[in-house]
């Protein structure tokens, strides 16, 4: 086994835990959503589908994470060029999220929320990019970097989750 592989294989259980969260995650926000799909399906309702997807997304991108990290005998291309994938997604996608919002006055965008829905998961896939550059190069110091950007990843599609279902209560009342 080669050196990058032997640094790889440390990360397991953390991958393990972190993926098994997402995946947990990603399901309950399906179930909650099948449950509400008549007010999410509704035109007036799209900032709320934008949160959903936006939610949805980085669940998946955190799950994405996990199994490529879990892949046996791992070398730098292998996990290298899918996190820059990742990364180069999750960024254009939060961009676009942000300039589809932007010109309207969606109820979910509230002041303050911006910051934790557009401004800290793009600094993240920015922060990703880096990190798969540096596995690409055959470095391994910057894999401890991707531990906050998957647990603010996290927390943010938790929060927006948790907010989102708030709020489809209230389309419902």
């Amino acid at each position: 086994m080669n050196i990058f592989a032997q640094a790889i294989e440390g990360w397991h259980d953390f991958y393990i835990l972190i993926g098994t969260a997402s995946a947990t995650l990603v399901g309950l926000l399906f179930v909650s959503l099948s449950l509400n799909a008549d007010v999410i399906s509704q035109r007036t309702n799209a900032d709320l589908r934008a949160l959903a997807e936006q939610t949805f997304s980085n669940f998946i991108f955190v799950l994405l994470f996990a199994v490529f990290f879990l892949i046996p005998y791992q070398d730098t291309l292998g996990l290298g060029l899918p996190l820059l994938g990742v990364g180069g997604i999750g960024l254009f996608s939060t961009v676009r999220h942000f300039l589809k919002t932007r010109h309207s006055q969606p109820r979910v965008w509230r002041q303050g929320s911006i910051g934790i829905r557009f401004i800290l998961p793009t600094i993240c896939f920015v922060v990703l990019i880096t990190i798969a550059i540096s596995v690409l190069l055959g470095q391994t110091s910057g894999l401890y970097w991707l531990v906050p950007v998957m647990i603010i990843l996290m927390v943010i599609a938790s929060y927006n989750a948790w907010d989102l279902l708030l709020r489809l209560r209230e389309d419902k009342l």
